[in-house]
């Protein structure tokens, strides 16, 4: 609702023609914010990539002016309906662009934009936003801290709140006050994965091993979120050393999935997954290894970008192979995933591999969501990566995800098997022998100088306790060696470029935009290994919600349970595949909120 702000403006307007002069200085007190969606941005006047109440001010003196009047020209992008004339309807439909909202803010499944839409009007606060998440936390998935006793019908996504998180967020309420907001994330509230370091909070990886692991700094996506001003406001459960795609069970518990509490959330990213999706917070942050971010996304109906190596830093994460790990969001929409790979996209001098993220991204992905994006592209459908037997649920899900596509305007090829790569299929790709010496990277860097990986596996030897991992698998993972992993190494570079020319063939010989197949195998309990394909490549892709499992209508017992569309392309496509992604989200719509978590006064 837009009522009072328009009346203000209304109540000083001159309704001629003729009146608009040199363009005024942006509005400094609106506390508005810039979201570059192309849908917020017709009608812009003023030259500040927003739609705020300078605009509607000069729109509603101009109300009147003609294609004939000396000021057309300037007014024109505003004339939304295209019959010539600026009229009070122009006024309504830019007016509708501006994220403001006065009216009753509704936290379920909200958006970012909703969140500063009604920060913005002043009918909500981050405090009262990132308190209103902290009690859903507190009453669906654990007290705030660890706690590992939570019942049976907790959802186990949550390792620890952030104590400082309310403080943090009346801090960035009186900033916006006092100078107006840093951007979209000003006061919007996220979850991190577990395994990422965050100050004033344990990195534990899921393991008592290292609750004490209270870092001096933030990992570099963390701190260039806080620097948005985003709040973070917990730590994510995941399986323990981000081990598992199927699951997420650490010494914090096991995560359970937000759609249905008898299975499984997937991995390893699962608290990030399960949480979001329950709306614990407006977005989280996961780590994706083989699948472990599109996965739980896959499972509990969120958007989930996995991106070209080398966009966002790793620094400060802990490891499980850095030729293939990576950070990425998790959220309830595509627009939400674009708003925060905005402030985490970008070049570190502490990894290596982003040299190049600077110069990749644009300046904004949220310019790239556009509903049109489908329409003349060309997607390769990999129809042989749809698991199981006819009855299956993806059997049923992707030729309507295809019909969907058609839909916004795209041409859909099947191009049939994905194939061998170097002469072995996805799930017997060679690994890179990795872990140890990566971990012992991270530990002595992170944790305590000369620390080694064995030396913690000799702690949960002596307290078993510590981990839900035997001491003995704990002990085998440190004792990789570094000729082993030398050895290891030219057969999955190998694989790696294999995999790379495959999807390059593929691309070029069907002449394609992008490819798409079905995120994961099926739904809960069922990753396969289709999410190997990004993961090995290092080519970025996107998981969107593509509906859920029906007994009535699959051969499945996991009725209710989500399965996820994913998208991929060359290197440094994000732009792109959000585009695309977001254009399948308008048409689908096949995210439906979990009954099993309501709203707060809805418990009675």
């Amino acid at each position: 609702m837009r009522r009072k702000m328009i009346a203000a403006l209304c109540g000083g307007a001159v309704l001629s023609s003729g009146l608009i002069g040199a363009t005024p200085a942006a509005f400094a007190d609106d506390g508005s914010v810039s979201y570059l969606a192309p849908d917020y941005q017709r009608g812009e006047l003023t030259g500040d990539g927003k739609i705020d109440q300078d605009d509607i001010a000069l729109l509603l003196a101009a109300v009147g002016t003609t294609t004939t009047s000396p000021d057309w020209a300037f007014v024109a992008p505003a004339d939304l309906d295209g019959d010539g004339v600026i009229t009070i309807i122009d006024v309504t439909a830019v007016s509708r662009q501006f994220v403001y909202d006065d009216g009753p803010f509704a936290i379920l499944e909200a958006t970012i934009v909703d969140m500063q839409a009604a920060m913005t009007s002043g009918s909500l606060t981050s405090q009262e936003l990132t308190a209103q998440y902290l009690a859903r936390i507190s009453a669906y998935d654990r007290v705030p801290g660890i706690d590992r006793a939570t019942p049976a019908e907790m959802l186990e996504s949550i390792i620890a709140t952030n104590p400082e998180a309310m403080a943090q967020a009346a801090a960035l309420d009186a900033e916006r006050a006092a100078s107006g907001p840093r951007g979209m994330l000003h006061g919007i509230p996220f979850i991190v994965k577990d395994n990422i370091n965050t100050v004033g909070m344990p990195t534990t990886a899921g393991c008592s091993c290292l609750a004490d692991n209270m870092t001096s700094t933030d990992a570099e996506t963390v701190e260039r979120l806080r620097a948005a001003g985003a709040v973070v406001i917990a730590k994510a459960n995941l399986s323990e050393f981000a081990q598992l795609t199927t699951s997420s069970v650490s010494d914090y518990g096991t995560v359970r999935n937000a759609y249905r509490l008898d299975k499984n959330s997937g991995g390893s990213s699962g608290g990030t997954g399960a949480s979001i999706s329950a709306n614990f917070a407006a977005f989280g942050l996961g780590t994706d290894t083989g699948g472990s971010i599109r996965v739980p996304s896959s499972f509990n109906a969120l958007v989930g970008l996995r991106p070209t190596m080398g966009l966002i830093s790793r620094e400060g994460v802990i490891p499980l192979d850095l030729y293939r790990d990576t950070v990425g969001p998790m959220a309830r929409n595509v627009s939400d995933i674009a708003l925060a790979l905005d402030a985490m996209a970008g070049t570190d001098p502490l990894d290596a591999t982003t040299v190049n993220a600077d110069a990749a991204k644009p300046t904004s992905y949220a310019s790239s969501l556009d509903a049109g994006a489908l329409q003349g592209m060309r997607i390769g459908y990999v129809s042989g990566l749809v698991s199981g037997n006819a009855q299956a649920v993806g059997f049923r899900l992707m030729p309507a995800a295809r019909t969907d596509l058609i839909a916004a305007g795209a041409t859909v090829v099947d191009v049939g098997e994905f194939g061998t790569v170097n002469g072995a299929a996805l799930s017997s790709l060679p690994g890179s022998s990795s872990f140890t010496h990566d971990m012992n990277d991270y530990l002595t860097t992170h944790y305590r100088s000369g620390y080694t990986f064995l030396d913690l596996a000799r702690k949960v030897t002596a307290d078993p306790s510590l981990s839900s991992v035997s001491p003995s698998s704990i002990t085998n993972w440190a004792s990789i060696s570094n000729t082993t992993r030398n050895i290891a190494y030219p057969a999955f570079s190998a694989a790696q470029q294999a995999m790379r020319t495959r999807i390059d063939t593929l691309m070029t010989t069907y002449d394609l935009d992008a490819i798409i197949y079905p995120s994961t195998g099926g739904v809960v309990e069922s990753p396969a290994s289709n999410n190997r394909i990004s993961a090995y490549s290092g080519y970025p892709a996107i998981s969107v919600p593509m509906g859920f499992a029906d007994s009535a209508l699959d051969s499945t017992s996991h009725s209710g349970t989500p399965m996820g569309l994913e998208f991929l392309a060359e290197p440094y496509s994000e732009a792109k595949l959000i585009s695309f992604a977001y254009a399948y989200e308008q048409v689908s719509q096949n995210r439906r909120a979990t009954t099993l978590f309501p709203g707060l006064t809805a418990l009675g």
